[in-house]
């Protein structure tokens, strides 16, 4: 009898264990408790591309966001697979908010915080910006699974932004390191000046980059970008300045002086040395298309000093450019083309979801 009441309560402790305890305590006891993740943010930032020409060594910085903004946290089980179906509850897509202190909320409507796996497997992570769901494969792939990509209309305001996969774990000494959002497009700001002091006042209308394409399309895995064009969406992206004109609204920026004033700026897909990535139809360079209340001035091209130096094209990602557009009374040219700091610029709310 005794040794029957002792293989009964054998048997018995771990059901007396389980029944007895609540899921809190059980997940405690057993190691499986919830751990959130929490994540912080750098921004990548070309310090000067100028520096390379003078054997500067750093071209990358990285510091803290200079605008908050809404970003896709992609994770997974599997590195480097951002395409399989969701089958695991720390899996998928979670919408965070990158404050410019450099720490991620989370902003998914009813959706808990992410969690790292139980047990100390790892979860990978790459994340983008703005926010937008991933493709969703071809039908017969299997429900809910993703193509690995995201697709994007670029309207030339907004930024486009990756960062690289990182990977951690629950336990304290694995946890996920920053993320470093790297600028995925290039920027041009334009400003304006009159050739002579006293010439005739003019307005820019709109000025237009003819060969950017405005479809993009990102690879979660490694961040490579396609640019391309439809039908619907031809080369071609615009600032419009008549939308916000100055001494005569409706009719663009005036220009009166030869101090030069700002008329927009616009953020288009990079160009790799000779045009390499296509996205320029095989040029190393765009062409301008400016319209004045003088007249519209087509073909202009932008030209650069020392800027291309070092024998890349100086409209890599993540360079910005200011060009200085020089206007006579019958006649535009580009005066100068020089290297900037990245000028902070809207990230979430205007780029369009493919």
């Amino acid at each position: 009898m005794k040794r029957h009441i002792s293989l009964f309560v054998f048997f018995c402790l771990p059901g007396a264990f389980l029944a007895g305890c609540s899921d809190a305590d059980r997940s405690s006891l057993m190691g499986e408790e919830e751990v959130p993740v929490e994540l912080s943010a750098l921004e990548g930032d070309v310090s000067s591309r100028a520096a390379v020409a003078s054997g500067g060594a750093s071209l990358w910085t990285d510091k803290k966001p200079q605008v908050e903004f809404e970003a896709a946290m992609v994770f997974s089980r599997t590195g480097g697979d951002y395409t399989t179906p969701v089958v695991a509850a720390e899996e998928g897509v979670w919408k965070g908010t990158v404050g410019t202190n450099g720490e991620v909320g989370w902003s998914n409507a009813g959706k808990d915080a992410p969690i790292y796996p139980r047990w100390g497997a790892w979860l990978y992570l790459v994340s983008y910006a703005p926010y937008a769901e991933p493709d969703k494969a071809a039908s017969g792939s299997g429900t809910g699974t993703y193509a690995g990509t995201v697709s994007f209309v670029l309207t030339g305001q907004t930024d486009l932004l990756y960062a690289s996969q990182i990977q951690g774990n629950r336990w304290a000494d694995g946890h996920f390191p920053s993320l470093v959002f790297d600028h995925q497009l290039t920027q041009l700001s334009f400003q304006a000046k009159k050739t002579l002091q006293n010439g005739v006042s003019v307005w820019v209308k709109s000025i237009t980059v003819k060969e950017a394409k405005p479809l993009a399309s990102l690879k979660l895995a490694t961040g490579e970008v396609t640019f391309s064009t439809t039908t619907e969406h031809p080369q071609g992206l615009t600032v419009d300045l008549t939308q916000n004109g100055t001494n005569g609204a409706g009719q663009g920026t005036e220009v009166t002086g030869q101090t030069p004033v700002s008329v927009g700026q616009l953020l288009l897909p990079p160009l790799e040395a000779g045009g390499s990535n296509g996205n320029g139809g095989g040029s190393n360079t765009y062409t301008l298309k400016v319209e004045t209340s003088i007249g519209t001035f087509d073909n202009v091209s932008l030209t650069f000093g020392d800027s291309n130096a070092s024998g890349k094209n100086p409209l890599q990602a993540g360079m910005s450019h200011v060009v200085t557009l020089n206007i006579g009374d019958h006649e535009l040219g580009i005066t100068s083309v020089t290297v900037q700091a990245w000028a902070p610029v809207t990230v979430d709310g205007t780029l369009d979801a493919d």
